[in-house]
């Protein structure tokens, strides 16, 4: 077999509290990137589909890129070719970047004579997240490739036992934050007691997931130094945070630099009715809503 399809799930990276250090992996919604052993040591991208704007150059897409520098260190006789399906929209805060370059990267290792570890699939991965935004931060290609949720500390991917019971509900207003833009947003600077809070908060969280508190967790879960900068950007985010406070789930977040929102639901049914509430904001507004609801992707970037 010299052709293989990964399906690279779509995440959430800062998991709130976390910015660049947590993240989330979802169910449901992701890329799928078909890779082909091909004789030549080179990248060719054939097809893209629903990535309208995407690069075929591989020196200018993510999944491109890190083959390259695959084949390059490894030092590879052979090379790959790639279709990619999107299913993740540019621009949604869904890890839309990092879930092609992680599905090709999977894809590709299954034809090495010597798979490489998930940690160095991750090194090469972050070369394609530094195209992407410029930053080469892991907390949307580390859940995407290790699945559920991941902290990131001192170079090491920490897996995090994420209560069972909760649901998650995504939702997708059909608009484009940049990460550029996003970053471009954040203040220079912060005060000492805004970063104690937020070291609490983080903290707490992380606490939360070991000991499957979930009002610990509900208390954690507020984002006091990126989000108050980029909830502007996100038309509706504020009505859809207000109505989450008002009933009782565990939070609710931008999912990654937005416009996508995550909300932690203590219940299905909990998310279905909170679904309804989203789904009338953005009505009034003429904007067009996706959402998702399901439980945490715990498998991550993985062959069908």
């Amino acid at each position: 077999m010299n052709s293989v399809t990964v399906f690279a799930p779509a995440t959430c990276g800062n998991l709130c509290v976390g910015f660049d250090i947590m993240g989330l992996c979802y169910e449901k919604v992701g890329d799928k990137v078909t890779v082909t052993k091909i004789d030549e040591a080179v990248v060719k991208i054939e097809s893209i589909i629903g990535g309208e704007g995407i690069p075929l150059d591989p020196q200018k897409n993510t999944a491109g890129i890190v083959l390259l520098e695959l084949i390059k260190i490894e030092k590879l006789s052979f090379g790959f070719s790639l279709k990619i399906e999107k299913g993740i929209a540019i621009g949604s805060g869904m890890g839309g970047s990092a879930a092609s370059a992680v599905g090709a990267l999977v894809g590709a290792n299954s034809f090495l004579e010597k798979p490489l570890s998930h940690e160095k699939l991750l090194e090469y991965s972050l070369v394609g997240e530094k195209l992407a935004s410029g930053s080469a931060h892991a907390d949307n290609a580390a859940p995407c490739l290790y699945g559920g949720a991941v902290l990131l500390s001192n170079n090491e991917v920490i897996s995090l036992p994420f209560p069972k019971e909760v649901f998650l509900l995504l939702i997708h207003p059909h608009l484009i934050v940049k990460t550029e833009d996003a970053r471009k947003a954040l203040k220079p600077h912060y005060f000492l007691g805004e970063y104690i809070t937020q070291s609490q908060n983080l903290s707490g969280f992380i606490v939360s997931c070991f000991k499957n508190d979930l009002e610990l967790m509900k208390k954690s879960f507020f984002d006091v130094l990126v989000e108050p900068s980029r909830a502007p950007l996100t038309e509706g985010f504020k009505e859809c945070k207000q109505i989450a406070i008002t009933m009782d789930t565990l939070g609710h977040c931008l999912s990654g630099s937005g416009p996508s929102q995550l909300t932690l639901c203590r219940s299905e049914e909990q998310a279905q009715n909170i679904l309804k509430e989203f789904e009338s904001i953005y009505s009034t507004k003429n904007i067009a809503l996706d959402s998702y609801i399901g439980k945490i992707n715990n498998e991550g970037a993985r062959i069908i």
